[in-house]
């Protein structure tokens, strides 16, 4: 008997199981490379928001959500007065960024003002204010909206004290749209394979089927010496 193969019964090619795996992978890193694609967004501050000191701070540190690029973090402090009250250079250790305050300064509203650049590669601008002397908190200019720990406010402005802002760098989430777009074509790909391998198992499939339906035939052949009829070989 002839036995009649399925289709798909012989798996799928080589060809095809490898665009399968490549997919899976792509998905996978598209994925996990997502949540590194968003900007940096403060989280904590020392001093902390609105916070009412008695005198002026050593230090100011801010803490983001990921870790801070050394190159291009600034910080400025801006007092009562108008003066800056920042000192040294900024130094950035991991997610937290910090700089050195002249002591003594004024009592009054102060203003932290940031700017860092993400890993993404766009700047991330804010401010945090404090007062010292116990004065109700407030800003020399008043603070804009979205400046709270944990905003991580994109502004249109430079805040004070800060300089020029650097170039915005080409946004680092361009690969992630390579990235779809390779997926999409080799999605194509595994399709028109999986397609094409269906098609010739269907096609081998039928061809079997057909010749199987048709039963071997013994033929009878009449013997000229007997007269007799035998089976054809």
């Amino acid at each position: 008997m002839f036995e009649v193969a399925r289709p798909g019964a012989s798996g799928r090619s080589p060809i095809v199981r490898t665009a399968v795996v490549v997919l899976i992978a792509c998905a996978a890193s598209l994925f996990l490379a997502t949540p590194a694609q968003a900007h940096n967004v403060l989280i904590g501050s020392d001093p902390r928001e609105g916070a009412s000191l008695p005198a002026t701070p050593g230090k100011v540190t801010l803490t983001f959500d990921q870790a801070v690029r050394p190159d291009f973090a600034r910080i400025a402090v801006t007092g009562p007065d108008g003066a800056q009250y920042e000192q040294g250079d900024v130094g950035v250790s991991g997610d937290s960024v910090f700089i050195a305050l002249r002591p003594q300064g004024p009592a009054g509203a102060y203003v932290v003002s940031y700017r860092i650049v993400s890993n993404d590669g766009h700047p991330v601008t804010g401010t945090v204010p404090f007062t010292v002397g116990g004065t109700a908190a407030g800003t020399p200019g008043a603070a804009g909206p979205g400046t709270a720990p944990g905003s991580g406010t994109h502004l249109s402005a430079n805040p004070p004290g800060l300089g020029t802002p650097p170039p915005v760098a080409p946004s680092g989430g361009a690969w992630v749209w390579g990235l779809l777009v390779a997926t999409g074509v080799l999605l194509a790909l595994a399709t028109l394979g999986l397609v094409r391998h269906d098609r010739r198992v269907g096609l081998a499939a039928g061809g079997t089927a057909s010749a199987g339906a048709v039963s071997p035939q013994r033929t009878r052949t009449a013997n000229p010496g007997t007269g007799t009829t035998g089976g054809g070989s």
